[in-house]
């Protein structure tokens, strides 16, 4: 009778349904001495369902009659990982991995392991033995091109995704990294191939969906294009009814969803905002999607009224939790973005939907009602006829913080070194050949100068050689340049601004937060002003800033531009002491003045939907 139950358990395992495999297992291990294997799938199962503490009860039941039995030592591993004690579960992998024989699966898991606990270089080692024992094993070549990734190592991590492409075809995970780490490295093109042949094989894959949508913003600015191939996805989401709900009395209920309520760069203008609603009249509800925290989450827990951790939930499980608080405005904070819930405002979570600060471009979703800008960013009424969205003007685009104690600004660079040296901090996928072309012809129309460009992509010494070259192919030589990859910890990253007298921002796609950073920093930015939002943001920046002139309206005046700046080294001088106080005092970081901005765009935006409902 019990091998007819178990072989009934299994069947069910097998055939992905784990509440059926577990009913029927558990009336086995109720019985007096149950068998190893019901154990051990009794274990599996929990581990599966979440349900950590009975997965490690199991194990160890497994474990006291047979303490080699490496299946139970791994699943306790995995199970005591998930319940917080990654220690004791990295313990407990490697006393699985020391016995006898090959067990490729086990040294994956704890590749995954060491990875989360923040260990590359020792989860780069265990995936490696995964694949010396199993060269075919597509998911460990995948989670090695992940761990590579996280370290800037794009390169080597795309050549991990093609290996585990190729020995399984179908691993779509591995193929939309693929196109991240191609878009990392600013292969724009050919990123947009991968996530293009992603969509034929699968459709209705909304992470490549959104891949694809949001590489085309690096690649030109077209807005009109990127309207049209926005809407055009959003015509394949459904299109439910507006609530006809009336409003609770009291402050409005306004919720805020992001991936990113972290150390990120949505971060630094989300939290102003949320520190700068008045409380009486708003009551705020975040919605954390964080795979990680840290002292930025803590922050923002501290002064919002609801907090909602919404990690590995479905989009379906998120919408009813947010349709039963009751909102009156829900506010999408990433927009095509990694890790987005697009698919929650879909649904149509709330009555009224607004996407902001994340992105920067149309979401091309029906249900999204509004979005906010500034007259910079997105200009009347040309700007209008490239949103799916109602733009709703705010005086400013952005309030920043810099999130943490930073040093102050040293005195200018090229007074000791002899020479300007411009720089950017942007990622790599921002340095568009435009990009390329203008930095080029600055440094030729210089004497002497020198430019520094520091992305997380140039750790790899391929990407480093391929953009040396295209500075080569305009005629600039190696020593002219300095390229620099990812800094761990912020010490070495800040003091890098202090060899910097000139930042040049990247076209199309404008940086945003590194603007900041090098403003407040001292180090003034040179932007071109493009036709699109991302191509405007600097714009916007500068302006709040009080740094018009360093606004570029012609591609054919930046050079000049560059080149009259360079030429006056006591007035960089003198800009560089004064910069942080004067964005200090400028709207740029006035968060009272803009949350009240934002709670009056969102009373004109309920006032509207309460109209329509009339």
């Amino acid at each position: 009778m019990t091998d007819s139950r178990f072989t009934l358990a299994l069947k069910y395992y097998e055939s992905g349904l784990p509440k059926e495999a577990w009913e029927a297992v558990r009336e086995i291990i109720t019985q007096p001495d149950p068998p190893l294997e019901a154990l051990r799938l009794a274990a599996a199962l929990r581990l599966e369902e979440q349900v950590y503490i009975d997965a490690v009860a199991f194990s160890n039941q497994t474990l006291a009659r047979d303490p080699e039995n490496v299946p139970a030592l791994l699943t306790k591993a995995q199970a005591l990982f998930q319940v917080g004690v990654p220690s004791d579960g990295e313990t407990v992998m490697n006393a699985a991995l020391a016995l006898p024989g090959q067990h490729p699966a086990g040294w994956n898991n704890l590749g995954n392991v060491l990875d989360a606990l923040g260990k590359p270089e020792h989860a780069r080692q265990a995936f490696a033995r995964a694949l010396e024992e199993a060269p075919g094993f597509s998911i460990a070549h995948n989670n090695l091109g992940a761990t590579l990734a996280a370290q800037g190592h794009y390169a080597a991590a795309a050549e991990s995704y093609n290996k585990a492409l190729t020995a399984e075809s179908g691993n779509l995970a591995a193929m939309n990294n693929l196109g991240v780490a191609l878009l990392e490295q600013g292969l724009t093109q050919e990123a947009g191939a991968v996530f293009d042949k992603l969509l034929a094989a699968d459709p209705g894959n909304s992470d490549a969906a959104s891949n694809g949508l949001y590489a085309r913003l690096y690649a030109d600015d077209d807005p009109a294009g990127a309207r049209a191939a926005h809407s055009a996805w959003g015509k394949r989401q459904p299109a439910p009814p507006v609530q006809q709900e009336a409003r609770r009395p009291g402050p409005l209920r306004v919720g805020y969803i992001s991936p990113d309520f972290r150390r990120h760069s949505v971060s630094y203008f989300a939290v102003p905002l949320l520190e700068g609603h008045d409380p009486k009249a708003v009551e705020i509800f975040c919605y954390s999607d964080a795979a990680r925290t840290d002292a930025v989450t803590a922050r923002l827990q501290a002064v919002v009224h609801h907090w909602r951790d919404i990690s590995g939930h479905s989009d379906s499980e998120i919408f009813q939790l947010i349709r039963g608080d009751g909102l009156d405005i829900l506010v999408d904070l990433a927009g095509h973005t990694t890790g987005n819930r697009l698919g929650v405002f879909a649904r149509r979570a709330a009555p009224v939907q607004v996407t902001a600060i994340g992105y920067p471009a149309t979401t091309g979703l029906p249900a999204m009602d509004f979005r906010l800008c500034d007259a910079i960013t997105d200009p009347a009424p040309t700007a209008d006829a490239w949103a799916s969205e109602t733009l709703v003007r705010l005086p400013h685009l952005h309030c920043y913080d810099p999130l943490i104690e930073m040093p102050l600004p040293g005195p200018l660079p090229a007074l000791t070194a002899g020479h300007i040296t411009f720089g950017s901090f942007n990622k790599l996928a921002k340095l568009s050949p435009a990009t390329v072309a203008l930095w080029a012809g600055v440094l030729k129309a210089v004497p002497g100068a020198r430019l520094i460009v520091k992305a997380k992509a140039l750790a790899d010494l391929d990407t480093r050689v391929r953009l040396a070259k295209a500075f080569g192919s305009h005629g600039v030589a190696p020593e002219r340049f300095d390229l620099r990859g990812w800094m761990p910890g912020n010490k070495g990253h800040l003091d890098l601004y202090n060899r910097i007298d000139i930042a040049l921002d990247t076209f199309p796609y404008n940086g945003t937060t590194t603007t900041c950073e090098a403003l407040w920093m001292g180090v003034p930015v040179l932007s071109l002003c493009g036709r699109g939002h991302a191509a405007r943001v600097g714009a916007s920046l500068l302006g709040q800033a009080g740094l018009a002139d360093w606004i570029v309206r012609q591609p054919d005046q930046f050079v000049p531009r560059a080149v009259r700046f360079a030429g006056d080294l006591p007035a960089l001088a003198a800009l560089r002491q004064e910069l942080r106080v004067q964005v200090q005092t400028s709207s740029l970081c006035d968060k009272q003045g803009y949350a009240r901005a934002v709670e009056a765009a969102y009373r004109v935006m309920t006032q509207r939907a309460d109209s329509a409902q009339q």
